[in-house]
């Protein structure tokens, strides 16, 4: 990659060609989306929400990435996805977890049915199996690095 190139992948290069064709679009890493939210006040909460369940397509990138979410997170990820499932509104989902683990990092498995019924139904799953490319381009900035020396 040349310096001062934009490396996008998978779901921000989605979320970026929606963009460049006038569709609405939010963009959420979920940990941090999380927390900030449950700092907002009731007020700025309905309205953050109004907004992320009337764009065209909604990213929830890395969900569960440190396993553990606010208590009240889960109940805000199943109104998220019952929400945009009943306006037939697209939603792309990443994580780096199984998604038969969902219950216990939600707390309720209950909850965790529901949320998937309804991601999975109409989506198009697709599972990668291999090395993460940020450690791969370490190893090779490492190899560049030992051959110049």
């Amino acid at each position: 990659m040349q310096r001062g190139a934009v490396q996008t992948t998978g779901a921000s290069s989605i979320a970026y060609q929606a963009i460049l064709q006038s569709h609405k679009v939010q963009y959420l890493e979920t940990d941090d989306f999380f927390h900030r939210y449950a700092l907002n006040s009731p007020a700025q909460r309905e309205v953050r929400l109004r907004t992320i369940i009337d764009c065209d397509l909604l990213v929830l990138d890395d969900l569960f990435l440190a396993r553990a979410i606010p208590d009240d997170a889960g109940t805000l990820l199943q109104t998220l996805i019952h929400q945009r499932y009943k306006l037939r509104r697209s939603v792309i989902v990443t994580s780096n977890r199984v998604v038969q683990d969902w219950g216990a990092y939600l707390g309720d498995n209950t909850m965790s049915t529901t949320i998937l019924d309804r991601l999975m139904h109409h989506c198009h799953l697709l599972e990668f199996d291999g090395r993460s490319y940020r450690l791969k381009e370490a190893a090779e900035a490492l190899a560049r690095e030992t051959n110049s020396n």
